[in-house]
């Protein structure tokens, strides 16, 4: 296969990764690894919601009893006390059940995204095509996308901090996925060179990535593509930033952790890859 006048190597379906696991095995095994604990949690949860419901269930009719005057009926500050209990203990679990199902139901959405984002392929600028997803651990991808000038001017405001951004591990992904008519389509974006290896490299397949924004627009309701969008991975693949126009170059540039160089990420929570912008 060609593109951009280099040959390449043709890679696999995407939708398995080089392990061979599906896009559903990496999901499920980052899931749990971002929440180790969830799976012992929810059925606790839920175990403890049955057992207040059962409990309910029991106490119900004996405060009922009491109330009416049974012969063997339990005493009724007993029978109420022990409604009070199971009645508690089942909506504290119950709310507790449904926040954690909820907090899991985003967390996979997002990392289905995520997932999604990391099956799209590049050219790297020695010609080498990988998966955005074989670059999880040595680069923080940040996508500048819009329309074929909006994304020459976010080329061009980098340039000034390019290389503090390397130092950081920045790796830029211009997609120009908008207009492509008139006089933007004569607009001509550079061609990475071998020496910007680190620097930059080419989306491929562009109908793949503009498939991924449109459903990510679909989240955003904000959002305009008239406006130029772009998006900032952390190291380990998770999206740190997104938003309108041209990325914050100076930002990522000032608060970013160097990978490399005498104040290089050295302990656990040094320059923890955390939001910006």
């Amino acid at each position: 296969m060609q593109t951009s006048g280099r040959t390449v190597r043709h890679i696999p379906n995407a939708k398995f990764g080089i392990d061979g696991s599906t896009e559903e095995d990496r999901v499920r095994l980052r899931s749990e690894a971002e929440a180790p604990f969830r799976s012992l949690r929810l059925t606790l949860f839920g175990f403890s919601v049955v057992s207040s419901g059962l409990g309910a269930l029991i106490s119900v009719p004996q405060l009922l009893g009491a109330l009416a005057g049974g012969r063997n009926a339990l005493p009724l500050e007993e029978a109420g006390l022990n409604v009070a209990i199971n009645m508690g203990a089942l909506v504290v679990f119950g709310l507790l059940l449904r926040s954690d199902l909820q907090a899991r139901d985003k967390q996979m959405a997002r990392l289905t995204r995520e997932e999604k984002l990391g099956a799209l392929s590049v050219q790297l600028a020695n010609g080498k095509v990988l998966p955005v997803s074989a670059l999880r651990g040595s680069a923080r991808i940040v996508i500048a996308a819009g329309t074929r000038a909006q994304v020459k001017s976010a080329l061009e405001a980098a340039a000034p901090f390019k290389q503090e951004l390397i130092r950081r591990g920045v790796l830029v992904l211009p997609l120009p996925i908008y207009g492509g008519e008139g006089e933007d389509e004569a607009v001509e974006l550079p061609s990475p060179s071998k020496e910007e290896l680190r620097w930059v490299a080419t989306p491929i397949r562009l109908e793949g990535w503009r498939d991924w924004f449109e459903a990510q627009l679909k989240f955003a309701s904000k959002a305009k593509t008239e406006n130029g969008l772009f998006v900032g991975l952390r190291l380990d693949g998770r999206v740190r930033a997104s938003g309108q126009g041209c990325p914050p170059w100076a930002r990522f540039a000032a608060e970013l952790a160097p990978l490399e160089g005498d104040d290089k990420w050295t302990g656990f929570f040094d320059g923890f890859d955390g939001r910006i912008g």
